[in-house]
């Protein structure tokens, strides 16, 4: 059965079946407040840098109907090796293990990439089905206290690699922002994401903006959104406080009110009414105010930076969040 969150996690090590599907979907909770994730759990959420999200970019890459003729061609080829792509998702991903939880991670990862490719093949084809924040929920899966080494952590990992795999042999296509000439990043500037992916081992201090999450890089976020992200946190933190300040004088000012008083009671009441709506007035007015992304120009909240490494792997770019 299925360990909502907060409960005991089965980790990969410990398991000698498979999971079912519904224990690797996030619960109805959380599947519920997807979209607000980016605003309270961005730190969290397991990224892939350049893309809005990690699952959905999974899902687009190797989980549409066109792309059942790769699992196919994958099914063959993993007869042969998934010994040795268990191993090296193991010494990648679960180095800090000690010896013998390691062994019995890669029996289950190897269990998985025999015996539960369809698994794998219909979680993929889920996270197709859905929308960018939607998918958000099943970023946020597996990374949350407790839960590392999980099996919705390992799922997702085992399908990044093997979409790697899929687009290094050429059965999916490349889905980077290069190939596809479009960006979910700024990428406006020298030095955007795309620049530094092709020098290996470069490192990139990068801002991820909430809620949309788009990325912006080091060179066009002081242009465009760092000074002007901190002043809208400062203007939307004094609203706050003078909204806070007027409810809580002119609720005061009710209860002091003697109870036989009633016309002058409900007065002051209207006015605690007023007050209020006053208030909310003026932090819409400082809302507005707020920064835009420069990709999508919605309201940006808050930015959460990371620093990206680039790494080269079988001749082809890619990017890593390290710190």
């Amino acid at each position: 059965g299925r360990a909502e969150h907060g409960g005991n996690v089965m980790q990969i090590w410990a398991r000698d079946s498979l999971p079912s599907f519904e224990e690797l979907q996030p619960e109805p909770a959380l599947l519920a407040s997807s979209e607000t994730i980016p605003t309270r759990a961005q730190m969290r959420m397991q990224r892939w840098p350049g893309k809005r999200s990690y699952c959905h970019t999974i899902g687009k890459g190797c989980g549409g109907p066109q792309h059942r003729q790769a699992w196919e061609e994958l099914s063959t080829e993993l007869d042969h090796n998934a010994r040795a792509l268990a191993l090296h998702f193991v010494d990648d991903q679960c180095k800090d293990l000690p010896p013998e939880r390691r062994a019995a991670s890669a029996r289950f990862v190897e269990l998985l990439l025999t015996t539960g490719l369809e698994l794998l093949c219909s979680v993929a084809s889920k996270l197709h089905s859905l929308e960018v924040e939607q998918c958000w929920a099943w970023d946020l899966n597996g990374e949350r206290s407790g839960e590392q080494y999980s099996a919705p952590w390992c799922i997702k990992r085992v399908l990044s690699l093997l979409l790697n795999g899929m687009i290094r042999s050429g059965w999916v296509p490349d889905i980077s922002n290069q190939a596809l000439g479009a960006y979910d990043c700024c990428a406006r500037y020298e030095g955007c994401h795309e620049h530094f992916l092709l020098v290996a081992g470069r490192r990139e201090r990068w801002y991820s903006l909430a809620p949309c999450m788009h990325w912006v890089c080091s060179v066009c976020y002081p242009r465009a959104l760092g000074t002007q992200v901190r002043e809208a946190r400062e203007r939307a933190r004094v609203a706050a406080s003078k909204a806070a300040a007027a409810a809580s004088d002119a609720r005061n000012a009710a209860m002091a009110v003697a109870i036989s008083d009633r016309h002058q009671a409900a007065d002051i009441f209207k006015e605690v009414a007023r007050e209020t709506e006053l208030s909310a007035a003026a932090a819409e007015k400082f809302r507005g105010d707020d920064p835009v992304c420069p990709s999508c120009g919605a309201r940006v909240g808050a930015a959460w930076s990371a620093n990206l490494r680039a790494e080269t792997r079988g001749g082809k770019g890619t990017s890593s969040i390290v710190g």
